[in-house]
């Protein structure tokens, strides 16, 4: 046979040779295009050299499962969003992508699916608008030839009900309701038994952490390998993955006194003094690496801050975040858990009514102390008494507790309880700095007690732009946050929902916190006799669900109003800040300047002639 005839027998079998199969990472360099709804920088997609091995990861048939435990401005949304875009172009199946909640799926279809989407060539035609009159495509699910894309909330069993996927993918999986899906278990086993048939599955898990022991994601990285991203001194040339340190370690981000935008990078291995100028050659040349054993079929991977090529994370910035939370635990937790990528351990220090008492101050009862720039009042509706507390929130959210009453009577049946309240909430109280008296700013009254309820909105209804709203808690809301405001209201009366878990864990935080400043809570010698112990009467336990997840619960060990007003009060801040008037309270250190400065303060609205049935106003 001629070396011609030969040729065309070749070049007619690559005819019909399959092309070779693209890795992710491939993939997104050649069709993968940023959109400017969701990207800094829009236009096609380049890989951060991090960013490769997961990307790999993800669609490597040898590999099962991947796990990234990771901070924010690594760019991991945007490599999600990648992996849905290949199988929609390469290799067409079912997917399921699940978000904490179904709020945060819808929003993730439109600001992430539906531009790139419409923003990348290759999937042109592939996947119709939801708007398209001939569509069969919705907010939540997407179809396209071969395959389909279902959104869904991790707080809603129907979603994992009755489908069979073949690429699952978790979404922030910390954010996950912790009592599961419903009464059907948790999220995760949950949708991992929607692939159980597919012998290529791949299952993909990601997250911000949070707490240590209860963290979803970071359980799932410790049965991985537990890879990490190593890069070379450019020094000396030794490879290690890279640490933040601290002020105990030789090694890690180091800045000078005062001066952290100048911060540089401790080698571990030799002390090199690394300037972050070096930092994309490190990253270019850097591989990922597993540091433990693993089961060859769970890939897993941590990555933070430190390696970002975001123009916000070089490490002058990281180090002014961090000087910026070191003295508060709540932005301390943050940092850890936004910047390092790692979970918050909570300080062992044991928080009783002995504790606090070595903080107790000399200052008047009812009056302002220096430092508060706002009051925030709180009540608790008892069977015999209605129990209302006072704090004063300064720069930082450092408080001070201004007054604490107990108001004996019915408050079903009694208007003079009632009365005493609006009264005590009327009364101006002096400030230290100024000498000049101030409001109440808000009050919020607790309705979770059933059998008063009627008489807790017929007393909030008619004060409602004095900014007297009603509370109930929960002990986890639908959706992030500490505070949302319920779409049912009953008689006109506006009701806000408080996550008193997450209030809870802020207060003690605080009480734990042992410093003066930012997040430090000052508490009077007057404080009644009851009252450290209340404060101390819930214990934070941790314990294992049916389901094999670890869930969070306070255990209440005696009476604890004093506890639940705070949380009243801690949660009537967040509302002036977030529902009622951003502007005004937004900035507590901006606020203070204006009360010391005497500059005039929006006044609280005053309704005139007010009056409850069968309720005096009191004014």
């Amino acid at each position: 046979m001629s070396h011609a005839i030969e040729g065309l027998i070749r070049f007619g079998l690559e005819l019909f040779r399959p092309p070779k199969r693209m890795t992710l990472s491939e993939w997104a360099d050649q069709y993968a295009v940023l959109s400017p709804e969701s990207s800094a920088d829009p236009g096609p997609w380049r890989t951060i050299p991090y960013q490769r091995g997961i990307q790999d990861a993800m669609t490597d048939p040898a590999i099962e499962m991947v796990t990234v435990m990771k901070s924010a401005r690594v760019g991991y949304t945007k490599c999600v969003g990648n992996l849905v875009a290949y199988h929609i172009h390469q290799d067409p199946c079912p997917i399921m992508v699940v978000q904490p909640t179904v709020e945060d799926a819808e929003g993730y279809s439109k600001e992430e699916i539906a531009p790139m989407v419409r923003d990348t060539p290759a999937l042109a035609g592939l996947v119709s608008d939801a708007k398209a009159k001939d569509s069969k495509n919705t907010i939540l699910q997407k179809m396209f030839p071969g395959g389909t894309l279902s959104l869904v909330g991790a707080n809603s069993p129907r979603g994992f009900r009755r489908v069979s996927r073949r690429i699952v993918i978790f979404d922030e999986v910390d954010g996950y309701p912790p009592k599961g899906a419903g009464n059907e278990g948790d999220q995760i086993k949950l949708g991992i038994r929607r692939a159980e048939y597919y012998w290529n599955r791949k299952i993909v898990a990601g997250s911000t952490p949070t707490t240590k022991k209860i963290s979803r994601i970071e359980n799932m990285f410790e049965k991985s390998d537990q890879r990490r991203f190593f890069v070379p001194c450019p020094h000396c040339g030794e490879m290690q993955y890279l640490k933040f340190g601290g002020k105990d370690k030789p090694y890690g981000i180091k800045w000078p006194e005062g001066r952290p935008q100048d911060a540089y990078y401790v080698c571990e291995v030799t002390g090199c003094h690394i300037d972050h100028q070096h930092k994309r050659w490190m990253v270019e040349r850097g591989e990922w690496r597993p540091t433990a054993p693993g089961s060859g079929r769970h890939a897993g991977f941590h990555i933070w801050a430190a390696y970002s090529y975001s123009p916000n994370a070089d490490w002058g910035t990281l180090a002014e975040e961090f000087l910026d939370a070191k003295d508060d635990p709540l932005k301390l937790q943050t940092f850890v858990n936004t910047v390092l990528g790692e979970t918050w351990e909570e300080s062992g220090d044991t928080v009783n009514a002995e504790s606090l008492a070595a903080r107790l101050e000399d200052y008047p009862r009812g009056a302002i102390p220096e430092g508060v720039a706002v009051l925030v009042g709180s009540a608790d509706v008892q069977g015999d008494r209605i129990e209302a507390k006072i704090i004063g929130y300064g720069p930082g959210e450092e408080s001070w507790l201004v007054d604490y009453e107990i108001f004996w009577g019915d408050p079903g049946n009694d208007p003079y309880v009632w009365e005493q309240l609006d009264e005590w909430r009327s009364r101006q109280r002096i400030h230290h700095a100024t000498r000049q008296p101030m409001r109440l700013a808000f009050l919020g009254v607790d309705s979770s007690n059933g059998s008063h309820t009627d008489a807790i909105y017929d007393y909030v209804r008619p004060r409602q732009q004095q900014r007297v709203f009603s509370l109930k808690g929960r002990d986890h809301l639908s959706r992030p946050g500490l505070v949302m405001e319920s779409s049912t209201k009953k008689g006109h009366v506006r009701l806000f929902l408080i996550a008193t878990h997450m209030a809870k864990d802020r207060i003690l935080s605080r009480m734990r916190n042992g410093r003066v400043g930012p997040g430090y809570m000052h508490m009077p010698l007057w404080a009644p006799e009851q009252y450290l112990e209340q404060m101390t009467s819930e214990k934070k336990i941790v314990k294992r669900t049916k389901q094999g997840t670890w869930l969070t619960q306070w255990h209440k060990t005696g009476r604890n109003e004093a506890f639940d007003l705070e949380v009243y009060c801690l949660a009537g801040l967040f509302i002036l800040q977030t529902f009622i008037s951003p502007q005004q309270f937004g900035d507590l250190g901006r606020l203070y300047r204006q009360v010391v400065s005497g500059e005039p303060s929006m006044p609280v609205g005053r309704t005139r002639g007010v009056r409850s049935p069968g309720i005096s106003t009191g004014q």
